[in-house]
C-alpha cells in the first residue's frame, strides 16, 4: 500500500509551530496598537501642557510689545541660542498672523483657522493650538512628524526580534514534546511491524494512553476473533488430512491387490492402477496439507541454533535413492564442515524436502538436481527445467498455484517453504533461469544470522 506522504508527527509540529507564530504576531500587533495609542496620548498631553505653560509666560514677557508691534512679513523670533528644536511654536493673532516664533518655526501658521485643539499640519506634524485667556492671541506648538514614528518602530522591533530566536526554541520544544507524546504510538507501531503473520497474540495495552488503549482493545478483540477463525480452519485442515491418511492408504493397498489379481495388462487392471495413482496423489495432498497446517501453526518459530549439514546430506541422499531418480541429486558444500543456522530441525527438513521434491518433479527427466550450501547462510536447490515467466514466478508461493494442471503436484510445496523460512526470519528467493545458467529454476533460502546468545544444539 502506497504511503499518503504525510506523518502525524510532522503535521502536529507544523500546526503547533504555525499556531505559536501566528499567536505571537497577533499579540505583537495588538501590543503595537496599544503602544501607539498610549504614545499618542502621552505626547499629546506633553504638547498641551507645554502650550499651557508657554503661552502665559510669553504673553507676560512680550504682551505689550505684541500689542504695539505692526504686522511684519518676517515675524521675530524669541531670543535664544540657535539649536535643534524638538518642539517649535508660534504666537499668533486671531487672524492667523504669526507675531512671534521659536527660531526654527516657520513664518506661516502651522494650522488655520486658529482654534483650541489638536490637528495635523500638511507636513505631518502634530500641532496643538490654544487661545489666550483674553482671547486676543493663540499659541500653536508643533511636534516633528517622525518623533512619534521612531518609538513605535522601536517597540515593534523589540516585540518581533525575539521571535527570531524564540521560534527555533519553540519548534525544538514542540518537536521534543510531540516525539515524547507519540512515543507510545511509535512503540505500538514497532510491536506490530515486528510480528509475523502467524502471531495473533493480543497487543500490550498497559503502557498506552487511554485513547490508544481503547483502540488497541478493539484491535485485540478483532485479533482474537481472527485467531479463532484461523485456528478452526487449520484444525479442520489438519484433522481432515490426518483422518484421510488411513483410509486412503487402506484403499490404495486394496486397489493394488485388486490390480494384481485382475492383471495389470487387462483393461480392469489398468483402471485399477489408475485408481492407485489417484489415491497416491490424494495421499500426497493429505501429507502436504498436514505440513501446511504445521507451518501455519508457527512451529518453525520454536527454533534452535544447529548444524544443518547432516540433515541436508541425509535429505539429499534420500532424494537420490528414490525410484527413477538415482544419480540425479548432487550436494555441493563448498568445502564447509558445517552449516550453522537458527531453525527447527523438523520444519527445516520439511522445507528442504519440498524443494527437492519440486525440483525432481518439474525438472527434465535426466537433469541434475543441485543442492548447494553457501556462500554464507544460503541454501539453494536448482534444476534444469523450462524457463518460468517473471509474472508467473512471483505467484508460485501462492497456495494451490500450479503452472501446469496436467502435471502431478499439489501446488502447496513452495507455499509451505515460504511460510517456514519467513517464520525463521529468513527469505525465499526464486530465480528462472537459475543463477549462472541459461535455463532452469532455482529456489534460494537465505537464513538470518544466529543470535550469539543461543548455544549450538
Amino acid at each position: 500500500m502506497k504511503a499518503s506522504g504525510w506523518t502525524l508527527r510532522g503535521r502536529l509540529i507544523r500546526s503547533l509551530a504555525l499556531g505559536i507564530i501566528l499567536s505571537w504576531l497577533a499579540a505583537a500587533a495588538l501590543a503595537v496598537l496599544a503602544v501607539r495609542f498610549k504614545l499618542h496620548e502621552e505626547f499629546d498631553s506633553v504638547l498641551q501642557e507645554t502650550a499651557q505653560h508657554l503661552l502665559p509666560s510669553i504673553l507676560a514677557d512680550y504682551g505689550v510689545a505684541l500689542k504695539a508691534a505692526p504686522a511684519s512679513a518676517t515675524p521675530p523670533t524669541l531670543p535664544a541660542v540657535p539649536h535643534d528644536e524638538y518642539i517649535t511654536y508660534q504666537i499668533l493673532s486671531l487672524d492667523g498672523q504669526v507675531q512671534l516664533r521659536s527660531h526654527q518655526a516657520p513664518m506661516q501658521a502651522f494650522v488655520l483657522p486658529v482654534a483650541t485643539g489638536f490637528a495635523w499640519d500638511p507636513l505631518g506634524r502634530r500641532v496643538y493650538s490654544e487661545l489666550s485667556v483674553d482671547g486676543r492671541h493663540a499659541i500653536e506648538i508643533a511636534e516633528p512628524a517622525g518623533h512619534r514614528t521612531e518609538p513605535i518602530i522601536h517597540t515593534i522591533l523589540l516585540l518581533l526580534l525575539p521571535l527570531g530566536g524564540l521560534v527555533p526554541v519553540a519548534i525544538w520544544f514542540i518537536r521534543r514534546s510531540v516525539r515524547h507524546g507519540l512515543a507510545p504510538l511509535l512503540a505500538l507501531q514497532r510491536e506490530i511491524a515486528g510480528r509475523s503473520r502467524s502471531n495473533l497474540k493480543p497487543l500490550p495495552v498497559s503502557s498506552l494512553p487511554e485513547e490508544l488503549g481503547r483502540m488497541v482493545a478493539d484491535v485485540n478483540l478483532l485479533l482474537h476473533r481472527l485467531a479463532q477463525a484461523m485456528e478452526s480452519e487449520r484444525s479442520f485442515a489438519a484433522n481432515s488430512a490426518h483422518e484421510l491418511r488411513t483410509p486412503v492408504a487402506a484403499a490404495m493397498a486394496q486397489t493394488q491387490l485388486l490390480a494384481a489379481h485382475l492383471g495389470e495388462a487387462t483393461p480392469l487392471g489398468r483402471r485399477a492402477l489408475a485408481i492407485v495413482a489417484e489415491l497416491r496423489r490424494m495421499s500426497h495432498l493429505a501429507e502436504r496439507l498436514l505440513q501446511l497446517s504445521r507451518a501455519d501453526a508457527g512451529v518453525a518459530m520454536a527454533s534452535d541454533t544447529l548444524d544443518a549439514l547432516p540433515l541436508v546430506a541425509m535429505l539429499a541422499a534420500d532424494a537420490d535413492r528414490q525410484a527413477g531418480h538415482a544419480g540425479r541429486v548432487r550436494l555441493e558444500t563448498g568445502g564447509a564442515a558445517s552449516f550453522i543456522v537458527r531453525a527447527d530441525l523438523d520444519t527445516l527438513g520439511i522445507a528442504i524436502r519440498n524443494l527437492l521434491d519440486n525440483a525432481l518433479l518439474h525438472g527434465t527427466p535426466d537433469g541434475v538436481i543441485l543442492l548447494r550450501l553457501g556462500p554464507g547462510r544460503v541454501l539453494s536447490v536448482s534444476n534444469d527445467s523450462p524457463l518460468v515467466e517473471p509474472a508467473e514466478l512471483a505467484t508460485l508461493t501462492e497456495r494451490f498455484r500450479r503452472l501446469d494442471d496436467n502435471r502431478p503436484g499439489s501446488g502447496l510445496g513452495l507455499a509451505i517453504v515460504e511460510t517456514i523460512i519467513r517464520q525463521l526470519g529468513g527469505t525465499l528467493h526464486l530465480h528462472s533461469p537459475a543463477r549462472g545458467m541459461m535455463t532452469g529454476f532455482e529456489a534460494v533460502l537465505e537464513f538470518p544470522e544466529p543470535s550469539p546468545d543461543h548455544e549450538l544444539k
